[in-house]
């Protein structure tokens, strides 16, 4: 080979290698890194929906992959295992319980603050207030929120758990709704999304829990604490991208959006979606609201949920992340109502 035709030669061998080498790093750049976030299939994650469709999660360059999980305990199992990395739709006491009994999970954010959670009963059964309650029997789902807003409420009220109610416990929604159905309960409680099938069950909504005590503390957002220490930037982008998107809902036309999406995302009827979402009895909301979850641990402590008096909740609340993502979106929008709005909002419920 001549002086001139090797010289060719390892150009073109340094021209692939360099192509090689620039594809690959293109391909490595491209590549977002990855949330897995776990919710409930009969609620969904609207956050999730519009700032994907938005294209905020883009602009953040990072990647959401949504896991519907039915009930708590599977996901909680998720979590601890490493298949999720966070959930959003299960409640603030079944978390808290999680924590009591030695789950390293921490919450850093919100989904909802109060989540339509009614209490419905047989069209004859007589209700004339929470007094109502007194000797009967009432069919729940144990950790979930219907179960401990209902709990401390009538805990409140100066009612034995023990002695005046009866708790029936049982495992899903649709079952609890059959045990009212059946007459095998007084009343009962369930989760977000079930106000249609109360009523065309013929039974009817005695008590809505929020109107007893306003902001109790509905879904929460939450990780393993040791995951969260080590990707605060990656919760920090999650967290712009659904404040941007709580912010389009409340803008107007915004929850029609949410609606359609919604149907789209999940496979439901128009009619259900907006039962809920839609619903006065909910609110979403992406503010921790440190002080209402401290105040349900407390509460929950005080009728025995909660027996460990050693564990301390604060260890298990990050407020950082999320002041640190409302922070950079003030910076970036700094004339922006709903924004300065959330600074206040996380003043009054975290401090």
């Amino acid at each position: 080979m001549t002086k001139t035709a090797r010289s060719l030669a390892a150009l073109a061998l340094g021209l692939c290698i360099s192509a090689v080498w620039f594809t690959g790093t293109a391909h490595a750049a491209g590549d977002k890194p990855k949330i897995k976030v776990a919710a409930q299939a009969t609620s969904g994650q609207v956050f999730q929906f519009l700032a994907k469709e938005k294209g905020y999660l883009d602009d953040e360059g990072i990647d959401v992959e949504m896991v519907y999980i039915n009930n708590g305990t599977d996901a909680f199992s998720a979590l601890s295992s490493g298949k999720v990395d966070v959930i959003s739709t299960y409640g603030t006491g079944g978390p808290l319980i999680q924590i009591a009994n030695g789950q390293k999970f921490s919450i850093f954010g919100g989904y909802m603050i109060i989540g339509a959670t009614p209490v419905f009963a047989l069209p004859g059964t007589e209700y004339k207030g929470i007094e109502s309650f007194r000797g009967k029997k009432i069919a729940i789902m144990r950790g979930g929120t219907p179960d401990i807003v209902l709990k401390g409420i009538l805990h409140d009220a100066g009612f034995d758990l023990n002695k005046d109610v009866t708790f029936v416990e049982i495992k899903r929604n649709q079952d609890v709704m059959e045990a009212v159905r059946s007459g095998q309960c007084d009343f009962g409680a369930v989760s977000t999304g079930f106000e249609p099938q109360i009523n065309e069950s013929g039974m009817r909504i005695v008590l809505w829990p929020d109107e007893l005590w306003p902001n109790h503390s509905c879904c929460r957002m939450l990780s393993q604490t040791e995951w969260m220490g080590t990707n605060p930037e990656l919760l920090k982008k999650l967290l712009r991208a659904y404040l941007r998107a709580e912010r389009d809902m409340q803008s107007p036309g915004g929850m029609d959006t949410v609606v359609k999406l919604t149907m789209k995302e999940l496979d439901m009827p128009e009619g259900l979606v907006r039962s809920f979402v839609q619903s006065p009895h909910l609110i979403y909301e992406t503010d921790p609201y440190k002080n209402n979850v401290v105040t349900m641990w407390k509460k929950m402590q005080s009728f025995g949920y909660i027996k460990d008096q050693t564990v301390n909740i604060d260890d298990h609340l990050n407020t950082v992340i999320y002041k640190s993502a409302l922070d950079s979106l003030l910076a970036q929008y700094p004339d922006d109502p709903f924004f300065k709005k959330k600074l206040e909002m996380y003043n009054q419920y975290n401090l």
